[in-house]
């Protein structure tokens, strides 16, 4: 089969082989991915990982089973874990152990011939941010979780709460997930930066700075009310993935003006790139489809 339905209501099968990036605000939104997701997953027959913090795995696993209405399954075919004891198992993260652990679970699926691996998973964020070249390290590792689920019996889900993090973390959240799933819409990441060229953004000196993981402070106002309609529709369509060309076929204007409209919005929101855009965009749920 090479379309999995995912079980979250109202999104369409994907292609398995995907990693997925799931946004949400919050644990109840958190959730609604999750028991879905795992819930689907048990009623065909699929090996199951979600490794989470903040939950209660016993309680998440009895859920689970209990709505899909299968038997209890041992926990190498279903493992509920604590995202800290799985990524941090020995009291640091390793980009080499997390990869081979994955890879081994995709191969012995492959080896049984059906079924998938269905992994879903938050990075436990103190315990690697306050590690040196945490957060580096953690996005080699999204990097190489493509080539890991490429063309292979599996899907990976990584949730990412879009209130928790700073701009900086988040663009490079959309940089290593070739697709992402927000409001129950999946959409084909147009900043999706391959391996390759994510080593080279690495060594460029615009963004070789060390990354704002932190979410932005209370007090800081919000500049996103300041826009006006027509740039909202701009940077709905800049989150799409379209260029300034395609913008202003779509609206009926110049490209002169499309990309006066962003010089203008990027002044508002004090921001220099269509990928902070686009985070922007998500964070405060603008329609994207």
């Amino acid at each position: 089969m090479n379309i999995v339905d995912i079980g979250i209501p109202g999104v369409d099968g994907i292609p398995r082989g995907t990693h997925l990036c799931a946004l949400y605000s919050g644990s109840a939104e958190r959730d609604d991915l999750l028991l879905p997701f795992l819930r689907e997953g048990l009623r065909d027959g699929d090996t199951c990982l979600c490794y989470v913090d903040g939950l209660d795995p016993s309680a998440m696993r009895a859920r689970v089973i209990t709505d899909a209405g299968v038997g209890d399954p041992p926990t190498d075919r279903f493992d509920v874990r604590p995202a800290s004891e799985v990524y941090l198992q020995s009291g640091k993260f390793s980009v080499e152990h997390m990869t081979s652990v994955l890879s081994d679970c995709v191969d012995q699926v492959a080896a049984e011939g059906s079924g998938l691996l269905r992994a879903t998973g938050e990075m436990p964020w103190p315990g690697v941010l306050l590690q040196p070249h945490g957060a580096d390290d953690f996005f080699v590792y999204e990097a190489a979780v493509n080539e890991v689920v490429d063309q292979k019996p599996a899907v990976f889900m990584c949730m990412y709460d879009l209130q928790r993090f700073g701009l900086d973390m988040l663009v490079a959240v959309l940089k290593t997930h070739p697709m992402v799933l927000l409001d129950q819409t999946v959409l084909d990441n147009p900043h999706f930066a391959t391996r390759a060229e994510g080593h080279a953004d690495a060594a460029a000196p615009a963004v070789s700075r060390p990354l704002d993981t932190r979410s932005p402070p209370a007090h800081q106002p919000d500049t996103w009310p300041s826009l006006t309609p027509s740039e909202l529709r701009i940077t709905a369509s800049v989150a799409k993935g379209l260029t300034n060309k395609d913008i202003a076929q779509q609206l009926f204007v110049s490209p002169h003006t499309v990309d006066a409209h962003l010089k203008h919005i990027y002044t508002k929101l004090g921001i220099h790139s269509r990928v902070e855009l686009t985070v922007l965009a998500m964070q405060h749920r603008t329609p994207l489809s």
